[in-house]
């Protein structure tokens, strides 16, 4: 359906953080499905390259246009520049806030490192506010009057884990307030 630009997402440009993978890559595929322009970001440039290829893989005949960018979500820098890049395909309609961290060092209020606890907060929830930010900056811009900002949030935010990891699930609890 997506080649003949009819689907559901035909004619909208979207941002995916956390692309190169999981959630982000499915996403990416889906969008891409339904003939959206997708520009995929992550950190990771090897990563983006394979997640690329399997999105033209799977896509071959896209009607939009599927591109990348390195990103890293924790900078406001990186985050305004992935959107403006946007603005030669006539601006941003979607924004998925994607990205995100769980590192194997996140324990409990007294075991968990600072350092830990920062990363986890720079990207999973700064991360979300420069998205959302710079998300709604771009469809006032573009005079857009209907936009989508998705941000990707956890259980764990509502009910907690089974396992210690605070400074992952503090952060989900804030990306669910923020959304």
């Amino acid at each position: 359906m997506s080649s003949e630009g009819r689907g559901r997402l035909a004619g909208k440009n979207a941002v995916i953080t956390g692309a190169a993978g999981g959630i982000g890559l499915e996403t990416s595929i889906l969008f891409a499905r339904e003939g959206a322009s997708v520009l995929m970001c992550d950190i990771s440039a090897p990563a983006l390259e394979k997640a690329l290829a399997k999105v033209k893989e799977i896509v071959p005949n896209a009607a939009g246009k599927i591109e990348t960018t390195i990103c890293d979500v924790s900078k406001e820098a990186d985050v305004a520049a992935t959107v403006e890049k946007l603005d030669p395909w006539g601006g941003l309609d979607i924004m998925f806030n994607n990205a995100g961290i769980m590192h194997a060092d996140d324990a409990d209020a007294i075991d968990t490192p600072e350092k830990i606890w920062d990363l986890t907060h720079n990207i999973n929830v700064k991360g979300v506010w420069f998205g959302s930010k710079h998300a709604v900056q771009a469809l006032r811009k573009h005079n857009k009057t209907k936009g989508s900002i998705i941000n990707t949030a956890s259980v764990v935010a509502l009910v907690g884990a089974a396992t210690p990891q605070l400074a992952y699930t503090a952060s989900k609890g804030a990306v669910l307030a923020m959304t």
